[in-house]
């Protein structure tokens, strides 16, 4: 390198003039993007004095047929824009059809020549904007959030139970309940009934303690029933439980006596 820095008429170095042509392909990627379809509603510009001459003749037909024809290319133009597989197509289709209409409908044209002025603009589109853009797959539904298990379910539902003093008993053998269906998932089936009642019952008690309402005389009994019924439950799940780990070490002894371990 000279001193005093490269003179100006020296030309770039190799990796400038790479810099330099990436940023201006980027800048006409981007302006090509911005600009996409924007060319298609300035052909329908004799459309615009066109309807105010039809409305004041008077002539529905003429300015539904030159409404279209300004709507249609409008409708490609959002097609184009959004860039997405087979929009092109759609496109060339909207001015195939807002041609057909202003030259079929409001030009009466013969119609095998409005149908060539259509199959003309479906092929001019296509020639203009058919591969300019790689056009992507529309984006996947976005899938709905699961639904909350039963236990999360459950767990919610005796929480709002819990507020009202009168039931935290019950509420309390509720959750006790809940608590071995949580170490053993594989028991919610047995209680999936016992849950759905008792709760949906023990929600409608808590609803309307706390609506202000007096509890009536049988409640207490009640109550006293449905916190048994939990008892009685758990001892039951308990119980198929010791059931099962007494089969296990059944079936273990015996395989162990069967190869000679024991």
């Amino acid at each position: 390198m000279r001193p005093g820095g490269p003179r100006p008429w020296e030309r770039p170095a190799p990796e400038a003039w790479r810099d330099m042509r990436g940023r201006m392909e980027d800048g006409v990627e981007r302006l090509r993007s911005g600009t996409r379809g924007l060319l298609l509603p300035m052909f329908t510009w004799p459309l615009i004095p066109d309807v105010v001459v039809e409305i004041a003749t008077g002539s529905t037909r003429g300015v539904v047929a030159a409404a279209l024809g300004l709507v249609l290319p409008l409708l490609a133009v959002r097609k184009l824009r959004r860039g997405l597989r087979r929009d092109t197509q759609r496109a060339a289709m909207l001015m195939a059809a807002a041609t057909g209409i202003v030259a079929g409908v409001g030009a009466d044209m013969a119609p095998p020549l409005a149908v060539l002025l259509a199959a003309g603009a479906w092929f001019g589109t296509r020639l203009l904007y058919d591969g300019a853009v790689v056009e992507v797959d529309p984006p996947a539904p976005v899938a709905p959030p699961p639904p909350p298990s039963p236990m999360v379910e459950a767990r919610a539902r005796l929480a709002r139970i819990e507020r009202q003093p009168a039931i935290a008993g019950v509420a309390g053998a509720m959750g006790a309940v809940l608590d071995d269906l949580e170490a053993r998932p594989d028991r919610l089936p047995l209680a999936r009934r016992f849950l759905a009642v008792h709760l949906d019952g023990l929600e409608r008690i808590a609803d309307r303690l706390d609506a202000g309402a007096e509890p009536p005389p049988g409640m207490p009994k009640l109550l006293e029933d449905l916190q048994s019924a939990a008892e009685e439950l758990r001892a039951k799940l308990r119980a198929e439980e010791s059931a099962a780990l007494d089969i296990q070490v059944k079936v273990l002894a015996e395989r162990l006596r069967q190869e000679g371990y024991a």
